[in-house]
């Protein structure tokens, strides 16, 4: 019922816009000079007064009436109501683009008013209509059609249940069941209005887009023709098999290959099972990526515990022909949270194929009462939950002891094997292997500080605490009673907790927190296509501020 009565009203609404555009024109035809028609030629005529004054005329038949000329095979002309009937062959010139064809006409001269039947045919310049049954208004240009139309320009066919045409603007109205068929999409609606001189259609009420790579939904915008551009606002929605996409407003380029995307953005990507949010996101189906920013994140939603990524900007990679995503890469301010591991840095990579996660610039990772530095860290995930992971340069494990201190691993690289969200086995490799540790009892008594260096180390872990430390070569180890080891001793070099740094949940991804690194660190460089992805962004800032002008202008 209350679509019954939002149609109405867009349709009452419709003739009140229409009838107060018109008005300057309807009393211009009240005070019009009323005209005869006048009679140009014909092959044979006959006239019966009996039939009420009426003239039949046959055989090549020729009218005119102001600047419109009429033709017909055979015509009843009713001279004193200024009016005539027409047969066969119907062919109305109504100007220099537009004529009307049929089989029969009604024309009321005073009204300057045409009925059409049968086989009807409207033609202006390129444009063809096709019904059963049109009205033509000449002292508003107006023609309509009450029941089913089809129109044809260039390749496009539209149909629609009633509509309207006003030759003198070149705008069609379709109505009901409307729908537009092209080589490039299929468009189906309740409401569009087409203006063939400029080439633009406007759509009302639920509206589906079809073309090769994807579909839109939407229930309000504009499509221009020749640009193959669209654009749709209240909350439009694209898709396609692997991709989907709402916001409040999209803007898609066909053309491009692109799609831009305004406020709470959602881009789906279901091969890749993450979600790309942010204010401002943008797809480009022939380059293979899509990025977001403006309080972006993404979310992996693989069936377990959901990750929660943030940065500046996100770039999504995609296999185009397969429309598979490849990679997640969050750029500048990054801060991830899962419930087993949370981190920062500033680069992050996220290979979905091979379960991968690269954190590069600056990285820290946290992991249960673990704290987790180096130059670079690698995180490999299986079954959801962290497998290993593996510092490169400088690598620092921090955790906190049971009562008081910190346990310290330190060394050129280690990796870490991970079991139930814990460390359970640690490998320090390089030239120097350096550990600190607190040494309790089974009741928690500590029994002294573990100082000691090698080459090389594995350590074992049960509980969250050391039960083996095998050092191999050039080995150094002294345990401290607490007393006798300095407060500053108890740290090895490079030593910084970052504890205020870490997020609490996926909430806290988004504060900024500055934490102070070492300076060795410099960006990754990226592919050449990632290269190219980031100029893009870059370079078109001031137009999606343009963008964003015209989408309050419409």
């Amino acid at each position: 019922m209350n679509k019954m009565k939002a149609k109405l009203l867009l349709i009452v609404s419709f003739f009140l816009l229409l009838s107060q555009t018109l008005v300057a024109q309807e009393q211009d035809t009240v005070q019009r000079k009323k005209t005869r028609i006048n009679i140009l030629h014909y092959d044979k005529a006959t006239y019966s007064k009996s039939m009420g004054d009426v003239q039949r005329l046959i055989g090549n038949v020729k009218m005119r009436h102001d600047s419109a000329y009429f033709f017909c095979d055979s015509a009843y002309y009713y001279q004193k109501n200024n009016s005539f009937d027409a047969y066969q062959n119907v062919h109305i010139i109504v100007n220099d683009s537009v004529e009307i064809f049929s089989d029969l006409l009604n024309y009321d001269g005073d009204r300057r008013f045409a009925e059409f039947h049968d086989n009807v045919r409207l033609r202006d310049d390129s444009t063809m209509l096709y019904t059963e049954y049109l009205t033509y208004d000449r002292n508003l240009h107006l023609a309509s059609y009450p029941d089913s139309a089809t129109t044809v320009r260039g390749d496009k066919t539209l149909k629609s249940h009633y509509g309207y045409y006003r030759d003198r603007l070149k705008e069609f109205s379709f109505f009901e069941n409307v729908e537009v068929y092209s080589p490039k999409y299929q468009m189906y609606t309740d409401t569009l209005f087409y203006n063939t001189g400029i080439e633009k259609m406007w759509f009302e009420g639920p509206t589906t887009i079809i073309n090769k790579e994807n579909v839109l939904e939407g229930k309000h915008g504009y499509y221009l023709v020749n640009e193959d551009f669209v654009y749709l606002d209240k909350r439009p929605y694209m898709h396609n098999e692997t991709q989907q996409m709402r916001a409040d407003s999209i803007f898609y380029d066909r053309n491009k290959g692109l799609a831009q995307a305004y406020n709470q953005v959602d881009m789906i990507d279901t091969s890749y099972q993450v979600i790309m949010r942010g204010d401002y996101v943008e797809m480009w189906e022939n380059k293979g990526f899509s990025f977001a920013t403006d309080s972006a994140y993404a979310i992996s939603y693989d069936g377990g515990d959901s990750l929660y990524i943030h940065g500046d900007t996100l770039f999504m990679y995609f296999d185009k022909k397969k429309e598979e995503a490849e990679k997640l890469i969050a750029r500048r301010n990054v801060r991830f949270f899962k419930s087993d591991m949370q981190g920062k840095c500033d680069t992050l990579t996220y290979l979905k194929a091979d379960s991968i996660i690269q954190m590069r610039v600056a990285p820290i990772l946290w992991a249960e009462d673990s704290q987790l530095t180096g130059v670079d860290i690698d995180i490999k995930l299986k079954d959801h939950n962290v497998d290993w992971v593996l510092q490169k340069g400088n690598a620092f494990i921090i955790s906190k002891d049971s009562i008081e201190g910190y346990n310290q691993i330190k060394g050129k690289d280690i990796t870490s094997r991970f079991r139930n969200g814990n460390i359970h086995r640690v490998n320090v490799d390089g030239d120097k292997a350096e550990t600190i540790y607190w040494i309790r009892d089974d009741d928690g008594g500590l029994i002294g500080i573990d100082v000691s260096n090698s080459a090389t180390m594995v350590i074992e872990m049960e509980k969250q605490s050391v039960s083996i430390i095998k050092s191999f070569k050039e080995i150094n180890e002294t345990m401290y009673p607490e007393k006798d080891l300095s407060e500053s001793n108890r740290y090895l070099s490079g030593f910084k907790w970052h504890d205020e740094a870490r997020p609490k949940d996926k909430n806290d991804i988004f504060r900024r927190v500055e934490v102070e690194m070492p300076k060795m660190e410099e960006t990754p460089k990226e592919t050449p296509k990632e290269a190219a992805a980031e100029e893009d962004v870059q370079e078109k800032q001031p137009k999606r501020h343009r963008a964003k002008k015209e989408i309050n202008n419409n």
